[in-house]
């Protein structure tokens, strides 16, 4: 008989299968204890089918018995009592030596709105309400227009210039911001749930949808209630979709229609428009006039010269396309980039701002795209531009390093990039590009950052053609000797780390010894780190739509008696308060819920509120170490005296800060949490760049994490395993001699 036809080969692979589903199939990925329950209802699923009857269980087990009594199965036989033990005392020493998973969080993502609302004073009634802006026609294309503006000034941090909740902000949040491309999100609301959801944001939603983890505004303390509706207008002609439409007692009626309203060709227009079937040449003009109104515009501007609605709020600001002057060419210094550079440009976007990615564009709109860029400066598109040719690539190595090192300190790139690159070279703080715009000095140790490209050949080619329209000359004219260009990319390249994984849970060691005040003690690099990402804060004024720090680095361990956490993170200027120069001092801040949660619930993530406040462990350059308790942004009450028991120590150097900080487990005051060993606990990020003009509410933060303290070490991992597979040893003896005893007696 064919294996495939034994009823134990096709249990195998169901199982097999459904393992290879639960544990790479899904999206994001579930734990280990959902995967194992899930199994064994499956393991359970397949033997009440095969026992169904008395001939499938006996054929079901045949194969089993023949492997046990059958000589010519011998090694078969051997190699399956060795598997199965060592695969059971591995599976034993994972769960006895597991690591702690954040716990899900469940959450009602679309969660049924009210019956009416109450907007600044006045009721609005949800049930039954359409958008009063589709009454008016002939205005339609216009306040679809103007909500587009609204949405690039307000929401296109966190949701995206193409509305995919792919903003420059989103990898920092959790839950993430709303893709109103995916036809799940806005295609199945009615136009009344969107506003209600915008008007009264994240502080607005049931328990179920976790308020306290939204970072969504309520944008009814911003926005009139007209603009509402604009933005909403322009959030389904955007997308193509139409709104559920309500019928009569108020059911709802989903139309899966694209939207009668076009807006190409629009001051605003749709990022997603549909665009006519039929193709258009490569690097069509008038076709890229079109992609660029629908999808460029709100930020270069109508003229391309850098001035759209969203502008202010951009830094670096949009380039200036009449100028002529581009920073990521391949071309020689002076000239124009090639039309490839400009594609790639395009295609790739412009890492670490807010110009994304347009490979969700067809390839020819990109063309185009170039086309129609080259029409605001006809007279610097002339010519050809003349390729900057590189000399001969020079491959790492420990003598290219100490060279580039070399080179790096002579050219002065250490003037603006600072000796550890981090962008605080006593030249930084004064650069200013061709507009008089103030620009940064690049962090060379956040390569995902690099505009144009982090490979060495890449780094090279900056340097060797500049980047126009900023300080950053090209540097071909100024090395010793040509191949100095690839010693000084090596050696640049050489001071990057890699992309973070960004960490969900930090796992707190048990230290056995006194925990050091130096952050620069060698004791701190010998624990695991975990990096957490930080946004600027733009729910409440002031905003902060270009924060300086932008993840945090933190360690922690604990002994008996205290808690410690050091953390580190980049910032190009150690800062204090001064009035004259507008700068403050450089903070960071702890965030913890100030009493036990009851269920997932926890305070507000900007500083709790009055029916669940927050703890803050914090520092500040100016006064070091303190504690505070939190109900609200703007409403802290530091502790004082005695109740401050919290210490600390932080250093500074070459761009970047390090700190500790202490606190007893247990304190005598009832609003500072207890840090027990075994217990998830909830912890967020806060960050002030006081030389950026960073205070109160204009911050960086991050969303709510998990923190745990480990148990003790244990044997457990050490001692169990072995155990299993003795155990597994002799049964699989017992089985197996008990087998042939009744086959031989058969």
């Amino acid at each position: 008989m064919s294996p495939f036809r034994s009823k134990l080969f096709q249990s195998v692979l169901v199982l097999a299968g459904t393992f290879l589903v639960f544990r790479f199939g899904i999206q994001p990925p579930a734990p280990w204890s959902v995967i194992t329950l899930y199994m064994g209802v499956v393991l359970l699923a397949l033997l009440v089918y095969v026992s169904s009857d008395g001939d499938s269980w006996q054929a079901f087990l045949a194969p089993l018995r023949a492997l046990l009594v059958d000589d010519s199965l011998m090694p078969i036989r051997v190699a399956a009592m060795i598997v199965l033990p060592l695969c059971l005392g591995y599976y034993a020493y994972t769960q006895a030596a597991a690591t702690a998973e954040a716990p899900p969080e469940l959450r009602a993502v679309h969660p049924a709105p009210p019956a009416s609302i109450s907007f600044r004073g006045k009721t609005v009634d949800i049930q039954g309400l359409d958008n009063p802006l589709r009454k008016d026609a002939s205005n339609l294309k216009k306040h679809a227009a103007e909500g587009g503006v609204i949405y690039i000034k307000n929401c296109m941090y966190c949701h995206g210039d193409n509305l995919d909740g792919a903003g420059h902000f989103a990898h920092a949040f959790n839950p993430p911001p709303a893709n109103f491309t995916d036809p799940g999100t806005i295609a199945m609301l009615q136009e009344a749930y969107l506003f209600w959801r915008i008007a009264k944001g994240g502080p607005g939603l049931p328990k179920e949808s976790t308020p306290w983890n939204s970072v969504m505004p309520a944008w009814e303390d911003r926005l009139g209630e007209e603009e509402i509706w604009k933005v909403i207008l322009y959030l389904y002609d955007a997308t193509g979709y139409q709104p559920r439409r309500w019928e009569e007692g108020g059911e709802h009626k989903h139309s899966a229609q694209p939207s009668p309203v076009r807006l190409a060709g629009l001051p605003g227009a749709a990022l997603l428009t549909p665009r006519a079937a039929e193709a258009q040449p490569a690097g069509d003009a008038a076709q890229g006039k079109a992609v660029y109104e629908r999808k460029c515009m709100l930020c270069h501007g109508e003229k391309g010269d850098g001035a759209g609605p969203g502008a202010p709020l951009l830094d670096p600001r949009p380039r200036d396309f009449t100028k002529g002057k581009f920073k990521i060419r391949t071309s020689v210094s002076g000239q124009v980039p090639t039309a490839a550079d400009l594609f790639r440009i395009i295609s790739e976007g412009m890492p670490g701002t807010s110009m994304p990615g347009w490979k969700v564009l067809p390839e020819r709109d990109r063309w185009s795209l170039v086309a129609y860029l080259k029409t605001f400066a006809p007279d610097a598109f002339k010519e050809t531009p003349k390729l900057a040719v590189l000399p001969k690539e020079v491959a790492s190595s420990k003598e290219s390093l100490a060279r580039g090192k070399e080179m790096f300190e002579a050219i002065e790139c250490n003037k603006c990039h600072g000796a550890g690159g981090r962008g605080d070279g006593p030249s930084a703080p004064e650069l200013k590009d061709d507009w008089e715009q103030p620009v940064r000095a690049a962090n060379l140790t956040k390569p995902w950052n690099f505009r144009g490209g982090s490979g060495t050949r890449d780094v090279a080619t900056r340097l060797a053609t500049g980047l126009m329209g900023t300080p950053m000359p090209t540097f071909m004219d100024s090395v010793e000797k040509p191949e100095d260009i690839w010693h000084v990319a090596n050696y640049v390249t050489s001071l990057g780390q890699d992309k973070p994984a960004f960490a969900t849970i930090l796992t707190v060691r048990s230290a056995s010894g006194p925990i050091p005040d130096d952050p620069a003690a060698p004791f701190w690099a010998q624990q695991p780190a975990a990096d957490f990402p930080l946004a600027g804060q733009v729910i409440v004024d002031p905003r902060n739509f270009n924060p300086s720090i932008d993840m945090v680095t933190v360690r922690a361990v604990y002994t008996d008696a205290e808690i410690a956490f050091h953390l580190t993170w980049d910032d190009p200027t150690k800062s204090a308060p001064d009035a004259k120069a507008k700068t403050f001092a450089d903070q960071v801040a702890l965030q913890f819920a100030a009493r036990p949660a009851e269920g997932n619930e926890r305070p507000y993530v900007l500083m709790g509120d009055g029916s669940n406040p927050a703890y803050l462990l914090r520092w500040a350059s100016d006064a070091g170490v303190g504690e505070a308790n939190a109900s609200g942004l703007g409403k802290l009450t530091p502790q004082m005296g005695e109740a401050v028991q919290a210490k600390g120590m932080a250093v500074f150097a070459d761009g970047q800060y390090r700190l500790v900080i202490k606190r007893p487990r247990v304190t005598r005051d009832l609003g500072d949490p207890e840090f027990l060993a075994g217990r998830f606990l909830s912890v967020s990020f806060m960050a002030w760049d006081g030389g950026a003009g960073e205070t109160e509410s204009k911050m960086s933060f991050s969303s709510w994490y998990y923190l745990r303290l480990e148990e003790p070490g244990s044997t457990q991992p050490y001692v169990i395993p072995p155990l299993v597979i003795l155990v597994t040893v002799a049964l699989e003896l017992a089985v197996v001699r008990r087998a042939r005893r009744r086959a031989q007696g058969a």
